[in-house]
This record gives C-alpha cells, sequence and structure tokens, in this order.
C-alpha cells in the first residue's frame, strides 16, 4: 500500500500548483517545499493538517497529495501506525466526498482492521462511522442505518457527544430522503441539543434543519436556521459551508415565489464560491439564476445562465447539473415557440438521464461486489482464527503432560521441606505482626494530624462561604436596583392609553434585567414658539428594541438605545423612520468604535410612526417585523435583514421605510423574537415565527387584555417545566 501512495504521489505532483487557490494555500504550500522531511517531520504533518482543513471542502482533489505524504512520513519517518491510520482514514473521507467509492472503502477497512486490533474502541467507532457514510452515498439505506446505530451504540457508551451529533445528521439525511420527516427533525433537535457549546456541529445540525424544513415548504424555518448556520459558519472563516447555506435559502424563496429575496441570497453565494472557486457550485449557481429568470418570464437571461452552466458541467461531468439545465432549456424553448431547439434538449435530457441511472446501477453494483468481497475476507479470517485456535489446544495438552510429572517431584520436594518452611514461617508472622503493629501506631498518629488539618481546613471554607454569600446579596441588590430603574425608564401601560384607547404590554426579561426595551413619544413640533399652540400632537413614534445578550450586558445596550432614541427624535429633530434607524446605526457604531475593534453588540427593532391627523402609518425594521391586522386579514411587512450596529460590510447602512393607509380600524404588533424562539412542546422545538403570527390573528378579535391572558397562558403551556425561557420576550399589542 505505501508503494501505490508514493507512486499516486509521483504522478500527482505534476500538478501540485493546484494547491495554491487562495493566498493561506500559497503560504503553507511554500513552508511545506520548505521544511525538511527527515528533519521536521512532525512539523510538517502540522502544515499539512492546516492544508487539509482550508481545502477539504472547496477542492478536495487538491488534498490528495499531502494527505499521501503525510502518510509516508508517519510510516516511513516517525514509525507510528496510530498517526498512519488517522491520515489514512482522512484520505479515505477525501476519496468518499470525490465519489471514488472503492479506493476509499479499501482505506476505511484498512482503518477497521487496525482499531479492531488494538482495541481502540473509540476509533473503531469513528471507522464505522465512516462505513455508514459510504452506504449512504451509495443510496444503500438499510446497510448504513446498521452501520449507525452501531457506532451510536459505542459513542454513548463513550459519551462521545461529537460522534453522536454526527450520527444523528446522516441518520436525518436518510430518513428526509425516505420522507420520515418526523423521525429527521426528532433526530436533528437531540443533536442540536448535544452540539450546544461547539459552534461548527451545531451550525451543521442547523444547516441540515432548514434544508428539510425547506423540503416541507416551511420557508420561515428554513430560512431561521440556514441565516443561523451561514452565519456561524461566517464567524468560523468557513467560507464554503456559509455559502451553501445561502444557496439553500436562495431556492427556498425561489420555490416559494419571493423573487428579489431568492436573487439577494443567491448572489451572495455565488460571489463566495467564485472566491474559493469550487466549479460544481459555479456550475449550480449559474444553473439557479437560470430557474430564477425563467420563473420572472425572462426567458433570454434564463438561456444565457444555463448554457453557461452547461459549459462547465459538460468538462466536468456534472450529470445533475447536466440534466437540470437540458430541463429548463427544453421548456423554455417550448414557451418560446422554438420547437425545433426544444426537442434537441428534450433528446439531450433524454440520452443524459439514461447515461446517468446507468452510472448509478453500476455504482450499485460496485458496492454490492465490495459487500461481497469484505464478507469472504472475514470469513477467510474466522476460519484462520478456528486454525490457530485448534493448534493452541494441541499444544496446551502437551504441555500438561510435562506439567503432570513436573507436579508429582515438585510435591515430593514440598514434603521434604515442609517441617522447615512451618518453622520459618512463624518466625516471619511473629515479625510481621509486630510491624503491623508498629504501622498502625503511625498511621494511627497521621490520622489525628489529618483531622486538626481538615477541621482548619472546613473553618476556612466555611468563611470564604460566608464571604461569598454576602457578596452575592450585594450584586443581587445592585442588579435589582438596576432593574428598578430600567423599569422606571419604560413607558406604563398608563403611558400606552393615553395615545391608544385599546393596547397591551408583555414584558418578561429572562432575567433580572433586560436586553429589550420599549419605547413610545408623542413628536413635538418644531415651530419657533411664537407658533405653538395647546393643541395635542397627532404623530407618536413607537418602536420595540432587542438588543444584542440579556442579563446585565443586554441591559446596558439597552439604557444606550432608550438614551440615543431620545436624543435622535426629540433633540436632533429626525421623524422619519429609516432616517431614525440610520442615525442610530452610526452613533451605535460610533459609540462602540466597532469600526476599530472586534465589538459587534447591536440591536435588531421595529418602529413606526403613527400620523393620526393624515390617518398613515410609517414603519422601518432591522430585521424584526411589523405586524398588522385589517378588515380580518393579517399583514407582515419584513424589515430589513440588517442590523443596528455590528458588523457592517457595506460602504453606507440604508434602511427603507414602508407607509401603510390606517384609514379603517388596524391592530398593530411589535415584537422581539423572544416568545417564537422559545423551546418547548412535544418535541423541544422552537415555537416559530409562523405559529406566533397565527396566534396573534386568532386572538385579534378580544379585548386587548385578554389578548395579552392569552398569549402568556400558550407561552407557559408551550414551555412547560422542562424547558427554562430562553430570551428576552417583548410584545407590544394597540388599535388605531
Amino acid at each position: 500500500m505505501l508503494n501505490k501512495i508514493k507512486y499516486t504521489l509521483f504522478l500527482l505532483l505534476l500538478t501540485i500548483s493546484a494547491l495554491a487557490q487562495t493566498p493561506k494555500i500559497d503560504s503553507l504550500t511554500a513552508l511545506l517545499n520548505a521544511s525538511t522531511i527527515d528533519k521536521e517531520p512532525e512539523k510538517k504533518l502540522e502544515i499539512i493538517e492546516q492544508i487539509y482543513q482550508a481545502t477539504y471542502y472547496s477542492s478536495p482533489q487538491a488534498t490528495i497529495v499531502p494527505v499521501a505524504q503525510a502518510i509516508i512520513i508517519s510510516d516511513s519517518i516517525l514509525k507510528d501506525s496510530a498517526k498512519v491510520f488517522y491520515w489514512k482514514r482522512k484520505l479515505g473521507e477525501i476519496y468518499l466526498l470525490t465519489e471514488n467509492f472503492d479506493q476509499a472503502m479499501g482505506y476505511f477497512v484498512e482503518a477497521k482492521n487496525y482499531y479492531s486490533t488494538t482495541k481502540d474502541s473509540l476509533n473503531l467507532a469513528y471507522a464505522i462511522y465512516d462505513f455508514g457514510k459510504i452506504y449512504s452515498a451509495l443510496n444503500v439505506p438499510e446497510i448504513a442505518t446498521q452501520q449507525f446505530e452501531k457506532c451510536l451504540k459505542l459513542f454513548n457508551k463513550f459519551g462521545e457527544n461529537k460522534g453522536i451529533v454526527l450520527v444523528e445528521i446522516e441518520l436525518a439525511k436518510i430518513y428526509a430522503e425516505n420522507y420520515q420527516n418526523d423521525k429527521a427533525y426528532k433526530a436533528l433537535f437531540k443533536a442540536l441539543k448535544l452540539s450546544q457549546g461547539n459552534d461548527f456541529l451545531n451550525a451543521l445540525v442547523q444547516k441540515k434543519l432548514g434544508e428539510i424544513y425547506a423540503q416541507d415548504d416551511e420557508t420561515d424555518s428554513a430560512v431561521f436556521f440556514l441565516q443561523n448556520a451561514g452565519d456561524t459558519f461566517i464567524k468560523l472563516k468557513n467560507t464554503g459551508l456559509s455559502a451553501d447555506c445561502y444557496l439553500e435559502i436562495s431556492k427556498a424563496y425561489l420555490d416559494n415565489e419571493q423573487y428579489q429575496l431568492a436573487k439577494q441570497y443567491l448572489n451572495d453565494a455565488c460571489n463566495l464560491f467564485n472566491e474559493i472557486n469550487i466549479d460544481y457550485k459555479k456550475s449550480e449557481c449559474l444553473n439557479i439564476h437560470g430557474q430564477l429568470s425563467y420563473a420572472q418570464g425572462q426567458y433570454n437571461n434564463a438561456i444565457n445562465y444555463l448554457k453557461k452552466s452547461l459549459e462547465i458541467s459538460e468538462i466536468f461531468g456534472f450529470a445533475d447539473q447536466k440534466l437540470l439545465s437540458y430541463q429548463f432549456l427544453s421548456n423554455i424553448y417550448t414557451e418560446k415557440k422554438s420547437f425545433q431547439q426544444a426537442n434537441e434538449y428534450l433528446q439531450l435530457y433524454i440520452q443524459e438521464l439514461e447515461t446517468y441511472f446507468n452510472q448509478k446501477q453500476k455504482t450499485g453494483y460496485a458496492e454490492i461486489i465490495l459487500s461481497f468481497q469484505n464478507e469472504e475476507n472475514r470469513k477467510e479470517i474466522e476460519l484462520l482464527e478456528k486454525e490457530d485456535a485448534l493448534k493452541t489446544q494441541m499444544l496446551k495438552n502437551k504441555q500438561q503432560q510435562v506439567y503432570g510429572a513436573a507436579i508429582v517431584i515438585l510435591l515430593l520436594i514440598f514434603f521434604a521441606f515442609i517441617l522447615y518452611y512451618y518453622v520459618q514461617k512463624q518466625k516471619k508472622i511473629n515479625k510481621l505482626l509486630q510491624e503491623q503493629n508498629d504501622q498502625i501506631n503511625l498511621q494511627k498518629k497521621e490520622i489525628e494530624l489529618q483531622s486538626r488539618i481538615l477541621e482548619k481546613a472546613t473553618r476556612d471554607l466555611l468563611k470564604q462561604k460566608d464571604r461569598i454569600q454576602e457578596q452575592n446579596t450585594k450584586i443581587k441588590a445592585s442588579i435589582t436596583y438596576a432593574s428598578r430603574i430600567q423599569k422606571a425608564m419604560l413607558p406604563s401601560e398608563e403611558t400606552f392609553k393615553k395615545y391608544f384607547d385599546d393596547s397591551f404590554i408583555i414584558f418578561k426579561p429572562k432575567e433580572t434585567v433586560s436586553g429589550d426595551f420599549y419605547w413610545i413619544a408623542e413628536i413635538k413640533s418644531a415651530k419657533p414658539s411664537l407658533f405653538k399652540t395647546d393643541e395635542p400632537e397627532n404623530r407618536i413614534v413607537v418602536t420595540v428594541v432587542d438588543c444584542t445578550g440579556h442579563g446585565v450586558p443586554g441591559a446596558f445596550m439597552s439604557m444606550l438605545g432608550d438614551a440615543y432614541l431620545n436624543q435622535i427624535i426629540n433633540v436632533q429633530n429626525i421623524h422619519e423612520p429609516s432616517e431614525i434607524l440610520q442615525e442610530l446605526h452610526k452613533t451605535i457604531r460610533s459609540t462602540l468604535q466597532q469600526k476599530h475593534t472586534e465589538n459587534n453588540d447591536g440591536m435588531d427593532l421595529a418602529l413606526c410612526i403613527i400620523d393620526k391627523k393624515n390617518k398613515i402609518l410609517k414603519f422601518a425594521g432591522a430585521k424584526n417585523p411589523l405586524v398588522y391586522i385589517q378588515n380580518g386579514k393579517i399583514n407582515r411587512i419584513q424589515g430589513d435583514l440588517m442590523s443596528i450596529g455590528g458588523l457592517q460590510k457595506e460602504k453606507e447602512r440604508i434602511f427603507q421605510t414602508r407607509t401603510v393607509d390606517i384609514t379603517a380600524e388596524t391592530k398593530i404588533y411589535l415584537y422581539s423574537d423572544g416568545y417564537q424562539d422559545q423551546f418547548g412542546g412535544k418535541y423541544g422545538r422552537k415555537f416559530m415565527a409562523k405559529p406566533f403570527r397565527d396566534l396573534l390573528f386568532e386572538n385579534s378579535k378580544l379585548p386587548f387584555k385578554e389578548q395579552k391572558e392569552n398569549i402568556l397562558k400558550t407561552f407557559k403551556k408551550w414551555k412547560g417545566k422542562k424547558y427554562p425561557q430562553m430570551d428576552d420576550i417583548t410584545i407590544i399589542g394597540f388599535k388605531v
């Protein structure tokens, strides 16, 4: 096998420049070539690990060369079998990703046999997990599930949460492919709990959850989980997986006919894929651009995109992308009444489909042959083991005959000297008893000394406990006082009733103080005092704000937000919703020096201005929406997909103002995301956005006091006693 790897390495060294797809890989490759294998083998392996992590997803073919080199170093230079099979598993994973199943299976079999021989049960569990992935990729779900259940038992035995999470993700894929989405959700929500604290694993789980929700046409849930996963991968600098998430969001919006959002996320995904230069994803992005243009009736644009995708797919042999291109090109030319071209692409589609299924069938046969060969190898090993056992038994029989004669001789010698040993033994026993007595006395003194030390330590601990309790009491008192200050700053329900006859406020901090707050103010006239009258103002501004974090950190942000809103609206006299948000964003970034530091704290909010005189409502939002009910229908205006403060990639952050006619009776709801993100129910899922809007609509015909009671009862029932409150909750409802 080592010679085979050396030969592969020799052939692939001709394409070593393919590794340098980014400046980082260029520098790592140069460092790898500059180091000396004989003198710095461990350093070589560290560099290869970095190259593997950087190129495994974006360019797996280019990862083969350094990984093969790592196997040679581990075997020939370090003579370390554990490292040899660590790298062989990685090489198997690369071949699995590139669909070279026979080569992947070969490396996985070697690793599994090694871990079985060395009785390394944990690594054996991961090797069985690799087998499950191969069978899953070969579309043999029954065998794949068996393998996953085997390794799951071992992972549970060792408490290996990482392994359990990876297996649950793979099982969820199989369930989803077989239309068992309830099982898939159950597996993924279990994995979601276990992956808390590991950002990468947690993002993988949320990515798969989003993909399955998209299959179920639950677009809001799909976007929620995919957006979380994509943002996490961006933080972890995993460009490929973050781009995958945004591409899946684009597909979900495309299926839901939300073309503007689909295009926005598609462009983000394509830009990221172009950065890391993945040919398959370039082809897929162009294909989806074509489908989006087709859905919007832009046939010429669609044809251009699909043909560009087809060019890449034909070069690299991406059969699934070719099929999609042929299918949509045939549909487009049919719509354009170009029946000859439509028929040509239809024939190409049929030919490619036949080739595709033949290839799949061959892959299936290859898998069966591999399974058969592995079974034969297993039987041969069992036969050799039986032969060894028989030889061992014969050898034992001969040894027993020799031992029998020896025992007789030893018995005679034993009886000859038994009297002598008896006398000597008595002397030793007496001496031993005396030594034990001395030792007991010494231990007694040591125990007394330890007892005095323990008493002193206990007294010290009690003093420390008293000090800690005193400090805790002071801290609690400070936070409680801060809570009183925060509540005093918030407008009361009586203040709301001054402006709106019927309303409610739900304010439930997760901890003593809150990162959420709400704000209401009457917009004062900017006229000179000469023109002021005693007439009441007709414009009211209302907002609900969700700051980063909760507890004390969130409360600090809420104090800043409250102060700056007062300054912007009442001092600077900025009264356009979009301009208020833009000014608040600039002020927060400036105050926290976010341009020059790693601080990314900010806030999401929904802000509206009610003009009672002209019967209109103006709204602007940073991620958070406005929901209103008018003429028996529920409506939602989505805020811009940007936060106030935090990371800013664009040159200038621009928010939009939307206007609603409120001539008819209108019920308005503003809220943070704490209610809809609460875990609970039978399966421990989040409440989610759409069920929350449905809850508001169901209760909207009741007086606002009763609405508040029903919303709180539903929350208490959903959360139950099993799940703690996850976030601050703020909901405001009123009628104009």
